[in-house]
């Protein structure tokens, strides 16, 4: 396996830029347009040899989420795709916290401000300087901005990376866990993977990420999905599975970040990729929604955090050798013998049925643990749910189900935004009351 991959990767590097989910230091303003690259032959050949690998039972867990099962397990095709959460895609940020068991400002990426007091440091710094050796402050302070601006034009703040690396040695390993939730939610879902890199200098001698000057990428997972660049590109109808697969990929960093530290510090560049994927969406896509509003762009942020959350938990083992391989300084193919090492010691495989099931009661939507769930049967290792047409179609050489029926999301957003309305209208009235009363016993 690992010679294969090794050979994948030399070929991806050599070929066109790719579709890449890039972390940026402190995570800048991403500036560049998302990209979607067409098939060429070294990604036709790449598809080819996952598909192949994972039918002859080779890939335990490549395309294990919201796929069909391999013909190896000769298993009976599911009703629908199988994803670690069924029935609504209506995620409120109560019912957020209630499947994921985390609180909702844990999945919101946090700034750190520490170039603000980095800055600052530096600054008092050659005062000192301008003080002690009788240097001109404003020349110390115009040839830092020099310095700084070379270091982002040539080497794409490689250099100004590796300081911040120095001060911060948690950096690394944060970086390593995030970029880890991406990898292995992209090989999950079916998306071959050409490589990650943990550095901006590791970037710039990679043909995948390079040529990015002032982009300031420090890490990046590239990965291909034939049928989301094909949909891009106009080829084929856009479709809600190709949708939800991206939104789940790029949300899987800051829900790595989240279950490893209880908090995301990066990913601000991840949800911005992902808001501005979805708007760029509105002209064409009316199959899926009738537009994204920022209500939708919200709730489907959510519903990727809290798919890639339960992925992750589903697959830990699988995810702690995926980062331990990273750390070590592994290449693609290591980084996959240690994810299907895990997968089989630990007896995972494809995904026979989700982790439970949300359907829109209450307020804020409701949470049924598989094992609770009478509305799901179990029917031979597979899950059967509303019917969904299977299509004989592919995604990356994968088997892919037909179209989920998709819930009236836009409609059940504006009523819950609606409920909180009139109950923050019933306690501003109350408080009002409470205030009356009060004024009325001072008076007396």
């Amino acid at each position: 396996l690992k010679s294969i991959f090794d050979a994948i990767e030399v070929a991806t590097v050599q070929s066109d830029e790719n579709t890449v989910n890039k972390r940026s230091i402190e995570d800048a303003t991403i500036n560049s347009a998302v990209e979607f690259r067409a098939l060429d032959k070294a990604r036709a050949e790449m598809s080819q040899l996952y598909k192949l690998l994972r039918e002859e039972g080779k890939l335990r867990v490549f395309g294990a989420i919201g796929r069909l099962p391999p013909s190896s397990l000769r298993l009976p095709p599911p009703a629908g795709p199988i994803y670690p959460t069924t029935g609504s895609k209506i995620i409120t940020p109560t019912l957020l916290e209630t499947v994921t068991n985390m609180e909702m400002s844990s999945l919101t990426p946090q700034p750190t401000n520490f170039l603000l007091y980095g800055g600052a440091i530096l600054a008092t710094l050659e005062a000192i300087v301008s003080l002690v050796y009788g240097i001109n402050f404003n020349f110390l302070v115009v040839t830092t901005l020099l310095l700084a601006l070379a270091d982002q034009i040539l080497v794409s703040g490689a250099v100004f990376e590796t300081a911040l690396r120095i001060f911060r040695p948690e950096m690394t390993t944060r970086i390593t866990k995030h970029e880890a939730g991406h990898f292995l939610c992209a090989y999950l879902l079916g998306c071959p993977v050409e490589g990650v890199v943990l550095s901006t200098w590791a970037a710039l001698q990679d043909g995948r990420f390079a040529g990015r000057a002032g982009s300031a990428v420090s890490a990046g997972t590239s990965y291909y999905d034939i049928d989301l660049s094909e949909q891009i590109a106009g080829l084929k109808p856009l479709t809600r599975d190709s949708i939800d697969r991206y939104s789940i990929i790029v949300m899987g960093g800051i829900a790595a970040e989240a279950m490893e530290y209880g908090r995301a510090d990066g990913g601000a560049g991840d949800e911005e990729a992902l808001v501005r994927f979805l708007r760029s969406l509105n002209p064409r896509s009316t199959n899926a929604v009738s537009a994204w509003t920022p209500e939708l762009i919200r709730n489907q942020a959510r519903w990727g955090a809290c798919q890639a959350v339960l992925l992750m938990k589903e697959y830990k083992p699988c995810y702690d050798a995926l980062v331990d391989a990273l750390e070590r300084g592994g290449d693609l193919g290591q980084c996959i013998v240690a994810i299907e090492e895990a997968a089989e010691k630990n007896g995972l495989g494809w995904l026979r049925h989700p982790s439970g099931i949300i359907i829109e009661e209450g307020d804020y939507g409701k949470w049924i643990p598989y094992s609770e769930s009478d509305g799901i049967t179990e029917l031979n290792g597979s899950i059967e749910e509303p019917s969904v047409p299977i299509t004989n179609g592919g995604t990356n050489g994968v088997p892919t189900l037909g179209e989920d029926p998709i819930t009236e999301a836009e409609e059940f957003l504006k009523m819950y935004k609606e409920n909180l309305t009139q109950k923050l209208e019933t306690i501003d009235k109350k408080l009002n009351e409470l205030d009356n009363k009060t004024s009325v016993s001072d008076q007396k």
